[in-house]
């Protein structure tokens, strides 16, 4: 198995984890809806098929149906019948700025700091763990997601920093902490790397990225979780700034 499917593997594991005794078609769509915003499905990948689904998530199969069903109206799904048919990913392979700063507008200081504590705080105690367990193959395989400084599309430069804290969070051991991460990057993250228009932060975040995964190698927790907090940190005071700019 390649290094990027190891993480891919993991990640999607807590994604198809059993869903619990509520078993609702409501917690299952949110799932896959927040596992299709933060990018851990991508566009135009085939899901399992209901029976697949109910069967991985330990719900019925109307229950997995309904989901798709509510998947399909909010337009994150596609299904195909006939030979080769299913249902398919239909994300957009990148959100507009504008959509994402008229989020930010309406958001107000307290919440913009509220939610970005409860995201630094998350991911922050992700890396402490991450730094832990990891061993040398997962340290290289996050090295890999690490983007090239003259990456002129931002759009990489967002999914890449998605997909860095993903994995992180798939090295945690934990399905419950990972499915809180997908829940967090697929409203929370989206918002937080809006700044990455700037090439000055760009190179700064590299700068963190690279910190972080640095203290991963060398199992360094609180140099990991420090990495984290200063790469948020930045991040935020930029948001804010863009915050300000935008009410």
């Amino acid at each position: 198995m390649t290094r990027s499917l190891r993480h891919a593997s993991r990640s999607r594991s807590a994604i198809f984890a059993p869903i619990g005794d509520s078993g609702r078609a409501v917690r299952v769509e949110q799932r896959l809806a927040d596992a299709i915003r933060s990018g851990l499905l991508a566009d135009g990948e085939r899901l399992p098929s209901e029976q697949e689904l109910a069967s991985m998530l330990g719900v019925a199969t109307v229950t997995a149906r309904e989901a798709l069903v509510a998947l399909r109206a909010q337009g994150l799904v596609t299904t195909v019948r006939g030979r080769g048919g299913g249902s398919f990913v239909t994300r957009p392979k990148h959100i507009d700025d504008n959509s994402l700063s008229d989020r930010l507008s309406r958001m107000t200081r307290v919440e913009l700091r509220d939610r970005g504590t409860l995201y630094r705080v998350i991911h922050a105690g992700c890396a402490e763990l991450a730094a832990q367990y990891a061993d040398d193959q997962d340290a290289e395989s996050l090295r890999d997601l690490l983007v090239r400084e003259d990456e002129p599309d931002v759009a990489v430069w967002r999914h890449a920093g998605s997909e860095l804290y993903l994995s992180v969070a798939a090295l945690t051991q934990s399905a419950r902490m990972t499915r809180e991460v997908v829940r967090h990057e697929a409203d929370f993250g989206l918002l937080l790397r809006l700044p990455l228009s700037s090439p000055e932060f760009r190179c700064a975040t590299r700068t963190h990225h690279v910190a972080l995964v640095d203290a991963v190698a060398l199992h360094a927790a609180d140099a990991a979780r420090r990495a984290v907090h200063e790469q948020i940190d930045e991040a935020l005071g930029h948001l804010v700034d863009l915050h300000r700019a935008v009410r």
